[in-house]
């Protein structure tokens, strides 16, 4: 660096503002500072190359004070083309921190660059490259790339220098628009092996990371010699690990693993390749591969510098047998390895084992060895770290098929009360897929949905409770247990929204399958001790159950006036649905007979169709939400919700839209259906009718003809 501690009047300078007292006086010296070096700039013909350099200091020290620096960039760019070695190093410096690679006073210093990119002085090639390599952009790369190129291939240049050449060129190929090649891979390729032929550790290093950045961009065509290269380097240095070399220098070995990030470099490299065609080469990767898999993690967690950097080899390694068509042995070795890694101390090395473990459940060979795991990888749901646990979630959900669903949905529900809250929703709705998804029986299915309705309270959203609404009514072996299970959890206690307006509806549709084990009234009672901490909407739902339970018994004296009153008291609610409600609903009630003929009319079955949830699901991976992931997916259905769908039965409905049977949402049939044009509907849940107007219509006019013989009577 230059000596910047002979500058006497730089020095003064920042020791003037450490000696500042305040905010203000600090500000009062720095302008008057800048002010000085403005007005030597305006007239820089005469100052000398140390005034010019202590100038830039000091703006390099305002800058870094947090002030604003608008003028200089010319004066630090000038002094790149200057022959002497502490010109460039400020002007270098300078131009790095103060400019950024649009800065139009670049196109200064370009021709410097170039000047001292082939100028054969080490340090000035070293100092060219760092800039370039720090704020070069695509004018740069046009114009500078050749350079850096010959840099490359110069047998007559160090290390030190085509280190810095390989990192610099990497820059320009990302600063590059994607359809345009800085490199052939026809002429390139030759280059990267000479580079990779190289012994000094630090350069293969560089080679490798470039190598990496340009198969990452253009993909590994005609790059395919440089794999042989890549293989004979890690053997060398897996060897060296064992013991059996010793020709890595010291300063490479990290915690007496020899240079682990080239290791991970290299196995992540050779994942963009095919299994190489030699058969001694196929041998030598698989040699490698084996010692990589086998080192467990008990073997290196006492320090966690050294754990780290094994831990990123072994990850990478597996990846890399997974990816390639290897003996089955040996990906069940990898698998193996990546159940150990579950078991880490750190956050991070087990999340990367579930994120791969997620990714390889798309292969149906490698799943059942994953799904052997599920032990392990429901301990990790239980973790501390919440990404963690949100992956351990996905994998579990992703790994689910029909013979692990019942264990694993009974344990995903005991774990729902103790979760995280940042999960619950995700878990709640992954629960109730997998119960839709993989019922071995009906009534597994509707214990499984109601205790999740029943534990997940507010965590479980409509859609949930909508859709199991529907399986019932299409499930005809279904609707007298969950009727009966339904009463059961009321029994218990049972108190959250969603679950009062499944209830709502199951009890007002299957009532009276079992009304000889629970009266009518006795379903009255369960259900009106929520409707008062209830919304208007599932209010709404209970009502409809009301009118429903009562023309089940008409004859039961103590139930019609229980429901009467209701509804004569919902008439003055703050609510014009419930009003309007509460006026009709009272008028059906004094025509039973009528009612049940002609407008309470039973819910028809639902036209099978795609689940809700699995859209649900979908539409959230799309979105990109990383809490989303998973083996199935879905989103909102369309269609209408049940509190738009214009009458009594669709109002049980969810927003889902459709309906499958276990067995049918298993085998993926699918059919549509808007609630509009459902027939028997009785009166609309909003403002807006639609299809349910004539029906409407006469129940109002039921409701005015009501109202007139009740007032002639009185006259």
């Amino acid at each position: 660096m230059s000596k910047t501690v002979f500058m006497r009047g730089l020095q003064n300078f920042i020791q003037d503002v450490r000696d500042s007292k305040n905010q203000e006086q600090e500000s009062k010296r720095v302008e008057k500072e800048l002010a000085k070096i403005r007005e030597k700039f305006g007239d820089d013909k005469g100052l000398s190359g140390y005034d010019k350099r202590k100038y830039v200091w000091k703006l390099l020290y305002i800058h870094m004070l947090g002030y604003d620096i608008d003028f200089g960039h010319k004066q630090a760019c000038d002094l790149i083309p200057r022959p002497k070695y502490k010109d460039k190093q400020v002007g270098y410096m300078a131009c790095a921190i103060l400019l950024n690679e649009n800065d139009e006073f670049l196109r200064l210093a370009i021709n410097g660059i170039h000047t001292d990119l082939t100028s054969r002085n080490e340090a000035f090639e070293c100092l060219a490259l760092n800039f370039v390599g720090t704020v070069g952009g695509k004018e740069m790369a046009e114009a500078l790339v050749p350079d850096i190129l010959k840099l490359l291939t110069n047998g007559s240049c160090r290390p030190l220098v085509k280190k810095r050449a390989a990192l610099c060129l990497l820059r320009m190929i990302r600063k590059t628009p994607a359809g345009q090649e800085v490199v052939h891979a026809d002429t390139f390729c030759l280059v990267l092996n000479e580079l990779l032929e190289e012994r000094n550790l630090g350069l293969l290093l560089s080679a490798t990371t470039l190598l990496l950045g340009v198969i990452q961009r253009n993909g590994p065509a005609g790059y395919e010699p440089t794999q042989s290269r890549l293989l004979k380097v890690l053997e060398r240095l897996v060897t060296v690990e064992e013991g059996k070399g010793r020709d890595v220098p010291p300063e490479y070995l990290y915690y007496n693993v020899p240079v682990p990030w080239l290791q991970s470099k290299i196995l992540r490299a050779l994942q963009y390749f095919p299994m190489p065609e030699a058969a001694d080469e196929r041998v030598m990767l698989k040699d490698v591969l084996e010692v990589v898999t086998k080192t467990a993690p008990s073997d290196f967690i006492s320090n966690p510098n050294k754990a780290n950097a094994l831990y990123s080899i072994t990850i990478e390694g597996i990846q890399l047998i997974l990816l390639l068509d290897f003996e089955p042995e040996l990906r069940a070795q990898a698998i193996e390895a990546l159940a150990r890694l579950l078991e880490a101390p750190q956050a991070n090395v087990v999340y990367l084992a579930l994120e791969t473990l997620s990714r390889l459940t798309s292969a149906s060979d490698i799943l059942s060895a994953i799904r052997a795991k599920k032990g392990t990888v429901t301990a990790a749901l239980k973790g501390p770290d919440g990404s963690v646990r949100k992956k351990a979630l996905d994998l579990l959900f992703a790994m689910c098929d029909a013979s692990l669903a019942p264990d694993l949905v009974g344990e995903l529900l005991d774990y729902l009360a103790e979760c995280d809250y940042s999960i619950k929703e995700e878990l709640a709705l992954k629960i109730a897929i997998l119960a839709e998804k993989f019922a071995p029986t009906v009534q597994w299915y509707v214990d499984s949905v109601l205790s999740l309705l029943e534990r997940g309270g507010e965590f479980v959203g409509d859609d949930i409770w909508q859709r199991t609404v529907q399986l019932v009514t299409n499930n005809d072996a279904m609707q007298t247990y969950a009727a009966r299970q339904v009463v059961q959890v009321l029994k218990r206690g049972a108190a959250h929204e969603s679950f009062v307006a499944t209830a709502a509806c199951l009890l007002g549709e299957y009532g009276r399958l079992i009304k000889a084990e629970v009266p009518p009234l006795e379903q009255f009672g369960l259900l009106h001790d929520h409707m008062a901490t209830s919304s208007a909407r599932t209010r709404g739902l209970l009502m409809n159950a009301f009118i429903k339970l009562y023309l089940q018994d008409p004859s039961d004296a103590a139930l019609r006036e229980s429901v009467k009153t209701l509804f004569d008291k919902s008439r003055g609610a703050m609510d014009a649905e419930l009003q309007q409600r509460g006026a009709e609903y009272l008028a059906l009630a004094n025509a039973p007979g009528d009612a049940a003929a002609r407008y309470v009319l039973p819910m028809p079955k639902w036209p099978e169709r795609e689940s809700t949830l699995l859209r649900q699901l979908q539409q959230s991976v799309a979105a990109g939400d990383p809490a989303a992931g998973g083996g199935g997916g879905g989103g909102p259905a369309a269609g209408v919700s049940p509190e738009q769908s214009g009458d009594v039965h669709a109002e049980a409905a969810a927003a889902a839209a459709g309906v499958q049977s276990p067995a049918a949402a298993a085998a993926g049939s699918t059919a549509n259906l808007t609630p509009s044009d459902r027939s028997g509907e009785l009166i609309s849940m909003s403002s807006s009718r639609s299809a349910a107007d004539a029906v409407a219509v006469a129940a109002a006019a039921a409701a005015n003809a009501t109202a007139a013989a009740a007032a002639a009577a009185a006259a």
